[in-house]
């Protein structure tokens, strides 16, 4: 029985003539277990995306089978998650379904342990590693039950031992009869298949039985390449960075502690360990983005960072002005600027003549990954960190960016790489595994090495990081009179008090509403010290506001005028506005905070859809309301995690580090044109994921 039957489907993405998809005909019956294979920028993403029904195809027809639900879990993880908290994040979809509590929880538990991150329930979304967050994206899909299960490259962000057990559940699950579509880039994952599709330039060239691609040995060549020869393996000499016994905590949890190694000029070093053990965070430390809590970083100079998640690393419109920005803030011009990116494209695989005047955000993303590896090489610095960066390249592609990074150690640059896979580790001159970097060490000096200072203006980062924090509730909704409501009536309570607080009352009145939502805060049990900060926060806001209206707002006849210094009035309207304005402020911090402490994302969303039941029942469509909720409650943080990515960018490559006051000002300006551009885009992916979940 066929489930997807594909006629000749073509697709091209709006304002380019370029097919990513070429007259494909496709058919994938009830129990087939199917890989798709190809290099990167072949149209894999795409294609799993039509064929799941989130984009229309510009020709041909998809047919689906009555009654399908599938289940994608794709490319970004981030893009994929709905929720704030770990458990909540999962149970999403079967309470779409409309599944029984029982039902709910079992299913829940279920998915998290398969993907082994159970025991990440109660933790909040955002501060998981990338490898954990795409465990929970796929722990999200399986929860559904899916009729078929279609994967786009979900081992490429978690370790080797991760990698083996969820291998494992997705064999098991087609052994019980279920639909499986995985595209990998793995030849040992494709091999699990029965059934392998070679995708190329967008059209199909193989459709083959795993035992005639297993035997077709010049399309094996031809995708996954020959065993490359890297050289023999070089000691190194001259120490040039030193860590010892660093720690870094936050919030009062433990990232890491004693962490100790040592670098040496020209060599070649990885480090391996399981997703979320905190490599992303020391490097970050060593790049002077974080502050260690305990410890010292020691370096002959600053080293530079490629970040893991490539998405957030680009932010230039074209492609050869992203590799461009690091060595234009450098003082590079002119042909040596022009050599340099050429060359540095180059080095990674990306043809500058046919790659320059990309879109970055047009790229697939192994060629995303690429291009942000470029704009670190542009720096050329002495010390370069490479944050997983093979994750989501094809077979060929990974092993030659591991023989570019041996290059560049070998021309005397000193190398650190991270790596889930130990034959990438391998290539290494040394190898470091994560467990055994925990051992105290006698504090030394290397050549008198200085220490690595946090940059400047990275404390902007944990700014952002407490704001996004913000607009997530508690893993754990604390029980009360006003939790305890059901989504319905806490939803209308609280726009009931929001709308009232904002209607033009006397100042005496506005204070009382005041009193009312401390009061609804108390039933709450929301801890009043968090009001009490944010709005000391807000109080220079307003003290800026109270000087303008002072200034440029005109008196009336009748006004009683209590002082007169130029153009600054002081008089009794004035001042009850002032009154109005400084209540308006407390009840909105009180309301807002209240009601996200007391109500997850989908009690939320739930509410809403309660509260427009009515107009549900005369034929408005009210899930389009319901849905933009959702997608704000999840897209701020998400928008302010993506703005964090792009200053850590930036200040890596050497914007922001030393401005102060307008300066500041003045360059974080430019941060907001791919913020905007990235912003239309995350919320496409983050409609796409409600979908996916069957919002």
């Amino acid at each position: 029985m066929s489930l997807i039957k594909v006629n000749h489907v073509e697709f091209s993405y709006p304002h380019t003539n370029r097919k990513i998809l070429d007259g494909i005909d496709f058919e994938i019956n009830v129990g087939e277990y199917v890989a798709l294979v190809g290099f990167n920028g072949s149209g894999k993403s795409t294609f799993l995306r039509v064929i799941s029904g989130f984009l229309e195809p510009t020709g041909g027809t998809v047919e689906f089978a009555d009654n399908l639900r599938p289940g994608i879990v794709f490319q970004q993880p981030k893009e994929q998650i709905v929720a704030g908290v770990v458990e909540r994040d999962t149970s999403f979809g079967p309470d779409n379904l409309r599944c029984g509590k029982h039902e709910k929880e079992l299913r829940t538990i279920e998915s998290l342990s398969v993907v082994s991150i159970l025991d990440k329930a109660f933790n909040r979304t955002f501060e998981l590693s990338l490898g954990q967050t795409q465990r929970l994206a796929f722990s999200g899909i399986l929860a559904l039950f899916p009729h078929i299960l279609i994967l786009d490259e979900v081992t490429s962000m978690i370790d080797s031992d991760a990698r083996m057990q969820l291998m494992e559940f997705i064999s098991n699950w087609h052994s019980k009869g279920h639909t499986i579509l995985h595209v990998t880039h793995d030849l040992d994952e494709a091999l699990r298949a029965d059934r392998v599709i070679v995708l190329e330039e967008g059209k199909i060239t193989g459709d083959m039985s795993k035992s005639e691609f297993e035997k077709n040995t010049q399309l094996l060549e031809r995708l996954f390449g020959k065993e490359y020869e890297y050289g023999e393996k070089s000691a190194g000499k001259k120490v040039v960075l030193k860590v010892e016994n660093a720690g870094f905590e936050y919030d009062g949890f433990k990232v890491f502690s004693n962490v100790s190694f040592e670098l040496k000029k020209g060599t070649l070093v990885s480090i391996t360990g399981p997703s979320g053990c905190g490599k992303s965070t020391l490097f970050e430390c060593l790049a002077g983005l974080k502050s260690l809590t305990s410890g010292k970083i020691l370096a002959s100079s600053r080293p530079v960072l490629s970040l893991q998640e490539s998405e957030a690393a680009l932010f230039e419109p074209f492609a050869a002005d992203d590799v461009a920005f690091g060595p234009s803030n450098k003082g590079m011009k002119g042909r040596e600027l022009y050599s340099t990116v050429k060359k540095s494209m180059d080095m990674v695989g990306l043809d500058y003549k046919k790659f320059g005047n990309c879109s970055t955000f047009n790229l697939s993303g192994g060629e995303k990954r690429k291009l942000s590896i470029a704009g670190i090489i542009a720096m050329n610095e002495d010390i370069m960190i490479f944050d997983e960066p093979t994750a989501g390249a094809d077979s060929i592609s990974r092993k030659n960016i591991l023989l570019m990074l041996k290059n560049l150690a070998r021309s005397g640059k000193t190398v650190l790489y991270s790596t889930h896979r130990n034959e990438e580790a391998d290539v290494a001159d040394v190898s470091l595994k994560w467990n055994d970097l925990f051992a105290e060490t006698e504090k030394s000096e290397f050549e008198n090495l200085p220490e690595v200072k946090l940059l400047s203006n990275a404390s902007l980062l944990d700014k952002i990081s407490g704001i996004s924090r913000a607009f997530i509730s508690p893993p754990k909704i604390e029980p009360s009179p006003v939790s305890r409501l059901n989504a319905g009536v806490k939803t209308l309570l609280f726009s009931v008090l929001f709308i009232v607080s904002l209607i033009e009352f006397n100042p005496w009145l506005s204070f009382a509403m005041v009193g009312v939502n401390f009061l609804y805060a108390l039933l709450a049990r929301f801890p009043l010290k968090k009001f009490f900060i944010a709005f000391s926060r807000l109080l220079p806001w307003v003290l800026i506001f109270v000087i303008l209206e002072m200034v440029f707002v005109r008196s009336y006849e009748g006004d009683i005028i209590y002082m007169t210094w130029n153009s600054f009035v002081i008089t009794d309207r004035k001042i009850n506005f002032i009154y109005k304005t400084v209540a308006r402020a407390a009840s909105m911090i009180l309301i807002v905070s209240t009601y996200i402490y007391s109500t997850n994302e989908q009690q939320v969303m739930n509410g809403v859809s309660a509260m427009l039941k009515p107009l549900a029942l005369l034929k408005v469509p009210v899930r389009y309301a319901v849905i933009i909720i959702g997608i704000f409650l999840r897209f701020v943080p998400l928008l302010l995690d993506e703005l964090s990515g792009i200053i850590k960018t930036q200040l890596i490559r050497g914007a922001l580090s030393s401005a102060k006051g307008l300066k500041k000002i003045k360059l974080l300006i430019p941060v907001f044109v791919p913020l905007v551009l990235q912003t239309f885009r995350k919320a496409q992916y983050l409609a796409d994921a409600l979908t996916a979940r069957y919002f």
